[in-house]
């Protein structure tokens, strides 16, 4: 499967309408969005087009409309959320398109309509619609895998870190599914064993009472049936009250990382004041350093004015006195007199006439009001004076220090405005100690319950198990209760069969697994980890110590590979190496060092035949240019409910 095209409407803070085109060339497609504007809700969109299913917190699943077009609707008017997506599979185009049609109630709006269209191109270029939709799918791209598909980092994670056994779980009834090993686990179900009155081995152990006749034996059955029944209840509490733990557990780790991480009010303070008086000293360098300036080189501002101007005056007139040759010393004085009507003779002794005196008159033209000696000779000594320049260096490190101050200042400036942002987004420590506190006995109280729950299952079986062993008692010797027995037996050994077979299939792929996740963890991490995977599909990744990592950025590398170890090992099926999946992956990079991030980058298009990547961080410094195909980033208003998509890296 490669998706060729996204289409929305209305999906939350998606107001308009929106359209993302993939790349489908093996380039990855890079979808960048900053906290808050709408990242995950475009993630989301897939699991919500294919299946109609989201997970946003706080939210529900027909809640997905965005709430300012909502408010623009009068009461009784209905409304659309629409999602489409594009796709091609084993050669066949499809589009699959899902809508939600919304009435306007007094306080909020209620689902009335929901509709499922997937149609497919024929061979004449003719879009036919399927008439079992879900069932299509399923079968294109089966529920049980999407989220890792779907791929989400963070939520992954915290699954591997906190809901180890429940993400196990998810995988494991995924994998059975697509290796068909669910059919042997339902049979197994379906057999059951001989306490469980619904399965094949329960109904057949019963079934000697109906055989043998009598009061006592009538009892003793519904004993047996009453005490498995209350064993059920117990068991579903158990488990009701183990998941309650395990949550309680998850926001105690939670919280004590907030702890760990937050600094209290009197640190915030200190911190804040700190930081202002480091902004209040670069401002006064600055401002001392403006005067100093000002008093060191006020003599040399009317050089930097005019100083180019002056010799640039000196150089044309220099000029020009080698242009018109002009003899250095002759006076306006001098050449009037010889002018003269009376003058005939030159103070060289020689004579002047009519063209001797046209020659000289033409310096008439050139002379200036007073002598030109004095002239120049007085600019000259104005130009050396104002045309010596300035001590440039001089002012430049002035400049320097107070273009440094100020960003220093600045950064002071924007540092107090992030102490004061994570204030206002963080809770009092107060209330953290509160919520673990609480948390805390919560599992106490939850641990009495399980133990109890756990002691009263212990009492009901031994009191069904000696029930049973009565009622064999009471029908032993009848024929017929003998058939049954070995009905029973027959079926017991078709049961161990099954589950060997289960269990060696369970062991294989989770070995698969296992060698899948240590080939990418050894290719993504500098340090040496060892990977184990149960045959249960748990997931344990430990150092040479046997120590568990507490790196935020080790778990995001092990759930990188997590997926692509799964990606890995259904490409290598028979049954599945012809089908293509795509890969969705919101991948939490900023968790990762530099190395771990390039090298993750790195292997990333290795994992499926298409690759989308939801991204808070620039990634065009880590990928590789070639590996780079349509590129689109998220757009947000202030507020952060109205956003939309555009085509390009609006980052760099």
């Amino acid at each position: 499967m490669r998706i060729t095209n996204i289409e929305f409407e209305n999906f939350r803070n998606f107001r308009d309408h929106g359209e993302i085109k993939c790349s489908t060339d093996g380039k990855v497609t890079i979808i960048y969005g900053k906290n808050g504007d709408g990242k995950t809700t475009l993630h989301q969109l897939f699991q919500w087009v294919f299946y109609g299913q989201v997970h946003f917190n706080k939210t529900t699943t027909d809640r997905l409309y965005n709430l300012q077009y909502e408010s623009e609707c009068s009461f009784g008017d209905t409304f659309q959320v629409m999602g489409c997506i594009d796709f091609e599979h084993s050669g066949v185009k499809y589009s699959l398109k899902r809508t939600y049609t919304y009435k306007k109630g007094l306080n909020d709006s209620e689902k009335i309509y929901e509709d499922v269209v997937i149609n497919y191109m024929n061979e004449d270029h003719d879009w036919r619609r399927i008439d079992k939709p879900k069932e299509t799918i399923e079968k294109l791209l089966p529920s049980g895998l999407s989220d890792y598909f779907f791929f989400d980092g963070e939520s992954m994670i915290a699954d591997l870190r906190v809901k180890g056994k429940d993400s196990a779980g998810k995988l494991r009834k995924a994998l059975y599914s697509m290796f068909d090993l669910d059919v042997i686990e339902s049979a197994l179900d379906h057999i059951g064993d001989t306490k469980l009155k619904t399965t094949v081995l329960g109904k057949l152990y019963l079934s000697k009472g109906t055989i043998s006749s009598g009061s006592k034996i009538a009892a003793v059955k519904t004993n047996i049936e009453n005490a498995q029944a209350l064993i059920e209840k117990h068991e579903k509490a158990l488990e009701e009250a183990k998941k309650k733990k395990a949550e309680c557990q998850a926001l105690i780790q939670s919280v004590s990382e907030q702890i760990g991480g937050y600094k209290s009010k009197a640190d915030y303070e200190h911190q804040r004041k700190k930081l202002k008086a480091q902004r209040d000293a670069f401002i006064k360098s600055s401002t001392d350093a403006q005067a100093r300036f000002g008093d060191d080189v006020l003599d040399m501002f009317p050089k930097l004015l005019i100083s180019k101007a002056v010799l640039d005056a000196k150089k044309k007139i220099q000029l020009k006195i080698e242009q018109d040759k002009l003899p250095e010393g002759v006076s306006k004085k001098l050449i009037s007199h010889l002018l003269a009507e009376k003058t005939t003779e030159c103070v060289c002794g020689r004579a002047l006439g009519e063209e001797e005196k046209a020659y000289i008159r033409h310096y008439l033209d050139i002379l200036p009001p007073k002598s030109f000696a004095s002239l120049y000779q007085d600019f000259t000594k104005t130009a050396n004076f104002w045309g010596k320049g300035y001590d440039k260096t001089k002012i430049e490190a002035y400049i320097l220090d107070v273009l440094n101050y100020n960003e220093l200042a600045a950064d002071c400036d924007k540092r107090i405005r992030e102490l004061d942002a994570a204030e206002k987004k963080s809770p009092d420590i107060e209330d953290l100690i509160v919520a673990r506190q609480k948390a805390e006995i919560a599992i106490v109280e939850l641990d009495a319950t399980i133990v109890g729950l756990e002691t009263e299952i212990k009492k009901c079986e031994l009191y069904r198990n000696k029930q049973m062993k009565d009622f064999d008692e009471l029908t032993r010797g009848n024929a017929e209760g003998e058939k049954v027995l070995t009905k029973i037996r027959i079926m017991e050994q078709v049961a161990a069969y099954f589950a060997k077979r289960l269990e060696e299939e369970s062991i294989a792929y989770s070995q698969r697994l296992q060698t899948n996740i240590q080939s990418l963890i050894d290719g993504m991490l500098t340090s040496k980890r060892h990977v184990t995977v149960s045959p249960e599909f748990s997931v344990r990744v430990t150092d040479s110590f046997d120590d568990e990592s507490k790196s935020e950025g080790q778990f995001a590398v092990v759930s990188f590979a997590y997926i692509g170890g799964i990606l890995k090992m259904l490409q290598s099926e028979d049954h599945l190496s012809s089908k293509e999946y795509p890969l969705v992956l919101d991948g939490p990079f900023s968790k990762l060092d530099p190395d771990q991030r390039q090298n993750v980058v790195d292997m990333i298009p290795q994992f499926a035949p298409q690759v989308i990547l939801f991204s808070k961080d620039d990634l065009h410094e880590v990928f590789h240019a070639e590996n780079i195909g349509r590129v689109w980033t998220i757009v947000s208003n202030e507020e952060k409910n109205i956003a939309k998509i555009e085509e390009g890296h609006l980052w760099k």
